[in-house]
């Protein structure tokens, strides 16, 4: 079998978020292209964080209890 490197799976065309992009953004820039998180980037392009699906899904799920 051959062993793939994760290089092998990056893209170029990376997405981002900025820490002020909003909930409803960053739920669309993952429906949009099609990923499962987003690199939260600072204004020097500084990976700060990352958020995923599960993120926003945990987060959601816990505003709507608080409801």
């Amino acid at each position: 079998m051959k062993h793939l490197k994760v290089g092998g799976l990056m893209t170029d065309d990376v997405v981002s978020a900025l820490p002020r992009t909003s909930f409803r953004d960053a739920a669309k820039l993952l429906a949009e292209h099609g990923i499962g998180g987003v690199p939260v980037v600072d204004a020097d392009d500084h990976v700060v964080d990352v958020v995923c699906a599960s993120d926003l899904l945990a987060h959601r799920a816990l505003t709507a209890r608080a409801g």
